[in-house]
């Protein structure tokens, strides 16, 4: 099994998504969480899950199925490490672009 790194702004993330629906509904916000935590321990098997990023071709992102539209893990696979980078969790309808997710390319 590979493992599985948090970045400090996927933590973020994460606390920021759960605070966001427990203002509505705490039940719906741990099963959101909870949505999230079963695709980080899939990604764990499978690390090479996801599709590409465009403008970022070692960066994928993982489609968390929630509701009528779910979230987006992005990572980066080190295959010397067996390590996958989570760097954002975002939900679907956020805004992204290749700085905001925060991989850089490698040079």
């Amino acid at each position: 099994m590979s493992r599985i790194k948090l970045s400090v702004t996927a933590r973020d993330d994460l606390k920021r998504l759960y605070e966001f629906l427990a203002q509505f509904d705490t039940r719906v916000a741990d099963n959101a969480t909870d949505a999230i935590v079963a695709s980080l321990d899939y990604l764990q098997v499978h690390p090479h899950s996801g599709s590409g990023v465009e403008d970022r071709p070692n960066v994928r992102k993982l489609i968390v199925a929630f509701g009528a539209s779910g979230y987006l893990i992005f990572h980066k696979r080190y295959e010397k490490i067996d390590t996958n980078l989570v760097a954002r969790i975002i939900h679907q309808k956020e805004w992204y672009d290749a700085q905001t997710i925060g991989l850089a390319e490698e040079e």
